[in-house]
């Protein structure tokens, strides 16, 4: 008895499902990585951006020899305002100029939020009533945070203040709770 041996000539109709399945899937987790980079970047580049802005706004109450308040747009969560204050303060009644000063607008789907949101616990600086009074020799910016979200994701920027630094820090994590805070 002989044998006959066929030559193949391409590739079956199984071998071709299982390239295409593989391909798929690899796909798939690839989207899904590149949505989540892009949710960290957007989120790095507004937290940065923010805390540039609060040393604006710091530099510019030094300038004016005013104190400048700071809060997030009631009509659009997407914008911090710097206001004139009418006081020594940003609290009270009619606390406000209606002069706006300065703006930071972030693009959606970031948004600002309460420092309550982004779980900063003892640090109090929302976006509302923060008061930038001018200081010789020092940063008008006072201690807190500002932060912001990527949509209704878990991943967070702020921009900080802290009583040991002199300047304002970009920070960012991923996750509610206790995750950690990365300095950016």
């Amino acid at each position: 008895m002989q044998l006959q041996r066929r030559n193949k000539a391409g590739y079956t109709l199984v071998e071709v499902l299982i390239v295409v399945s593989i391909m798929g899937i690899l796909s798939s987790i690839g989207v899904v990585s590149f949505r989540q980079a892009i949710a960290n970047a957007r989120v790095k580049d507004a937290a940065l951006n923010t805390a540039a802005f609060l040393e604006r706004v710091g530099n510019l109450s030094k300038q004016r020899s005013d104190v400048i308040c700071l809060m997030i747009d009631v009509s659009d969560s997407l914008t911090l305002l710097a206001l004139k204050s009418k006081g020594s303060d940003c609290t009270g009644d009619n606390k406000y100029d209606t002069e706006v000063l300065d703006r930071l607008k972030v693009d959606a789907p970031v948004k600002f939020v309460t420092t309550g949101t982004c779980n900063l616990v003892g640090v109090d600086m929302t976006g509302v009533n923060a008061a930038f009074k001018p200081r010789i020799g020092l940063s008008a910016v006072p201690e807190g945070a500002v932060c912001v979200q990527y949509g209704s994701e878990s991943v967070f920027g702020s921009a900080r203040k802290l009583s040991t630094s002199n300047s304002v820090k970009a920070f960012w994590k991923i996750g509610d709770g206790s995750s950690s805070w990365d300095e950016l």
